[in-house]
């Protein structure tokens, strides 16, 4: 580790630094990277997969990484900081947080990336001792009607009485691949590949692959329909589910139709 990175990590052990980044600024940076991890958080889904020598594309104010499905929307981005990573010392944490704080995406930087770094230094706004609370996750309650309420504490307590947990433990039960798409306002990831299923506490349940994992919190899916369509040429399975207010939060995709016989045994039965 060379002397300029043994200062920025002295400095971010307790500082945060808020850092200046458009689209083109950030295409430019990720272009110097060799490798990073991306973790994006949101009150639905959650994912974390690594990057190899990112290639960004821009349409104005749009970041779009092809080769890893994953695009940033800057004009819902409210801030951008460069920190510590808690759980690493060979790491720093570039966060960025939505308008809303809603949603957070972190590019995790390995410290030998050292060019990429400097890059970034050279863009700060502003040192903090504290991380300002416009830079930090808040998962928002959404209203719910008794119903709603009554059914998301069943799932919370009992996630096999969702019907997508039957779907999603189905489908990788056929030892295929699924395209799981994440809906954002300022982030958003499309990620292929043969999972493994893992149930957590609270409703949540995770597909996980040798380079991605994916959660997703079932308490939050009001709403899944199903329907076959074409999919990259071929007869496909899609799910397309939403919260309660009807907006959009992810879709799951099999190249099957085995799933949607599966879903029509399982709606017909509840």
């Amino acid at each position: 580790m060379t002397s300029d990175i043994k200062k920025i990590s002295s400095a971010l052990y307790d500082e945060f630094w808020e850092i200046n980044l458009t689209s083109d600024l950030c295409a430019h940076f990720l272009s110097e990277l060799k490798l990073c991890n991306i973790r994006i958080l949101n009150h639905a889904t959650s994912c974390r997969f690594k990057i190899k020598e990112p290639k960004a594309i821009i349409d104005n104010d749009l970041l779009c990484l092809p080769e890893s499905g994953l695009s940033i929307d800057f004009k819902q981005t409210s801030n951008i900081f460069l920190q510590a990573n808690l759980l690493s010392e060979d790491r720093l944490d570039l966060v960025f947080t939505s308008r809303d704080r809603n949603e957070q995406l972190t590019i995790e930087i390995p410290k030998s990336e050292e060019k990429s770094l400097i890059y970034l230094t050279k863009k700060l706004i502003k040192s903090h001792d504290q991380l300002p609370k416009k830079a930090t996750f808040t998962k928002k309650q959404r209203r719910l009607c008794p119903c709603c309420k009554e059914k998301q504490e069943k799932t919370k307590s009992r996630i096999s009485c969702h019907p997508l947990y039957h779907i999603i433990s189905f489908a990788c039960f056929l030892n295929q691949e699924v395209c799981l798409e994440m809906h954002g306002c300022m982030a958003s990831c499309s990620r292929t590949f043969l999972p493994d299923r893992e149930c957590h506490p609270q409703g949540i349940i995770s597909l996980a692959a040798t380079d991605s994992v994916v959660a997703i919190d079932l308490g939050e899916v009001f709403q899944s329909i199903g329907r076959v369509k074409n999919f990259e040429g071929e007869e496909s399975t899609t799910f397309e589910c939403y919260n309660s207010h009807g907006n959009l939060l992810l879709s799951l995709i099999q190249q099957n139709r085995k799933l949607f016989e599966a879903w029509s045994q399982i709606k017909e039965e509840t």
